[in-house]
């Protein structure tokens, strides 16, 4: 048995477009999921608003910190009205005097409905992230294979672990660090012909430098299938991608290789 985890702080992105995440505030749930051309007129509804604050004050949902509203942070204007993010939606609501349901809604109005929040960072126990790197048993970098690509990113967490752990902090070394997401990943799920450099193994061989290194900001790219959005962050600062002997990405740019085949277990 292998235990998984994440060496990454968790997030979640709140947007406004179509969510699941504002169901414990029937109100707002249901001007997410609505109609789009009807979500300013109800921004502005003071019956809307009535029922809004209400809710809120009833919400009893705990992934989304409705009752932490310092730990919602006003992350994206989508009139790129800069000054009108970063800070929380706590700071907001007590700088308008208003209702924190009150609050968002005029910081909507002024940002678009495109704008968005996020939770802050949930705080990580790195000593114990440490030790579940170098337990034998264990598979690092964690992500939910993309089943809420509009709610967080979790590409880029082996850049942040080589960065946070290895180079700012030096609690673990290059080479440990490397090793939990190849060698441990291939041996826990039977790859057998990857996952170290050696003599007849798959050339597949990532090439950085640890100072080059830099987990990039979440960005919403409209590229999936059907006409829908997801979130992506650019590059890391890699210097080249190789699989099986051939280059498939240099200095973050994609080489137009392919030459990738099915992996299955030995």
């Amino acid at each position: 048995m292998w235990a998984t985890f994440s060496g990454a702080p968790s997030y979640v992105n709140l947007h406004f477009d179509r969510s699941i995440m504002w169901h414990g505030v029937l109100a707002w749930h249901e001007l997410v999921n609505g109609p789009a051309d009807a979500k300013a007129t109800s921004l502005v509804s003071p019956e809307w608003r009535a029922r809004a604050r209400a809710d809120w004050d009833a919400c009893t949902y705990t992934l989304v910190p409705i009752r932490r509203p310092e730990a919602l942070v006003l992350h994206h204007s989508e009139r790129n009205l800069a000054h009108r993010t970063g800070g929380s939606l706590a700071d907001e609501a007590a700088a308008r005097g208003t209702h924190l349901s009150d609050a968002l809604a005029d910081w909507l109005l002024e940002n678009g409905l495109g704008s968005s929040l996020r939770t802050a960072d949930q705080p990580m126990e790195e000593d114990a992230v440490v030790d579940l790197v170098r337990d034998p048993h264990t598979v690092t970098g964690v992500s939910d294979a993309g089943a809420h690509i509009q709610m967080f990113n979790g590409a880029g967490n082996p850049t942040y672990m080589l960065t946070r752990y290895v180079r700012d902090t030096g609690v673990l070394t290059v080479e440990e660090t490397v090793h939990s997401f190849t060698g441990k990943h291939a041996e826990c799920f039977g790859l057998r012909d990857r996952g170290v450099v050696a003599a007849g193994r798959a050339a597949d061989l990532t090439v950085f430098a640890l100072d080059e290194l830099a987990l990039r900001p979440d960005e919403r790219v409209d590229d999936v299938p059907g006409g829908s959005w997801r979130y992506t962050r650019a590059p890391g600062g890699y210097r080249a991608t190789v699989v099986n002997g051939v280059p498939t990405f240099l200095d973050g740019r994609p080489t137009g290789a392919r030459p990738g085949t099915f992996v299955a277990a030995g």
